[in-house]
């Protein structure tokens, strides 16, 4: 196991002073967001990939996954078709970049919008997604992300009826607990997503009445160090990225996390 972070908290940062404060704080890999144009000033093609990848090397960092979007919690299939090039841009990245992972969503709650509706659709887009990204060589995570869909056994039951062999979970520590599930239910929905898992984000965090607030990793609730232990028994050998939403400073906060990971991975 690696231990970096996600990249979308830097956002506004050029990539190579991302890289150089992520190696500084000790990271060892890093997961891109494919929206670079947004978040770092740059686009990702085949004129700058092999840049990105210098200064990843240069930094020490191994670049383990893309940052993927989707939302195929669609009825209308002319949008449908929209979200499902999204993530296929993604894929196409990832792979120019010879990065294996791309994280996916299923997509959020809207009017009118519910999971009996959209779920053959959410199915069957990621049948589509995930049957070019095998030529792609690319493999899917599935975040648990949001409120539509965000249950450990019904991700698991999902993945299982897509039946897809690259389709499996970035797991999200921390979202399970701020969709409104207590220390009993987080433990189950993670159990349920273990076996499938291929990508991790790391978010620790307290239980108050206003429901889960995010804080550096190691000083919460969540058990992380009985998490990296079961993903070590299951021989789990992909990223566990530091991804801190919580109050306060960013990189303190990222640093804290990824000092604390780094302690507890062996």
């Amino acid at each position: 196991m690696k231990i970096g972070a996600v990249s979308l908290g830097w956002s506004g940062t050029s990539l190579p002073e991302v890289f150089e404060q992520l190696a500084a704080m000790g990271g060892e890999c890093i997961e891109i967001n494919s929206n670079t144009q947004r978040h770092h000033s740059i686009i990702l093609d085949r004129e700058t990939i092999p840049q990105v990848r210098y200064w990843a090397a240069e930094a020490g960092l191994t670049i383990g996954s893309i940052s993927g979007y989707c939302d195929f919690a669609q009825t209308d299939p002319d949008i449908l078709e929209t979200e499902i090039e999204r993530l296929l841009v993604a894929c196409r990245i990832a792979s120019e970049m010879c990065v294996p992972v791309v994280r996916a969503f299923i997509g959020d709650v809207k009017p009118g919008i519910t999971l009996d509706k959209v779920r053959a659709n959410i199915i069957g887009s990621f049948c589509r997604v995930s049957c070019k990204a095998v030529d792609l060589g690319v493999m899917l995570g599935i975040e648990n992300h949001g409120r539509l869909l965000n249950d450990g056994p019904a991700l698991a039951a999902l993945v299982t009826e897509a039946g897809a062999g690259n389709l499996g979970f970035t797991l999200d520590t921390g979202n399970f607990a701020w969709a409104g599930h207590n220390a009993v239910q987080v433990a189950a929905d993670i159990e349920a997503v273990l076996p499938r898992v291929i990508n991790v984000h790391i978010k620790d965090g307290v239980w108050t009445e206003e429901g889960f607030s995010f804080v550096p990793a190691g000083t919460g609730s969540l058990n992380l160090t009985g998490l990296l232990q079961r993903l070590r028994e299951m021989d789990y050998q992909g990223m566990v990225y530091s991804e801190f939403e919580g109050q306060g400073d960013f990189l303190d906060g990222t640093r804290r996390s990824i000092t604390y990971l780094k302690s507890i991975r062996s």
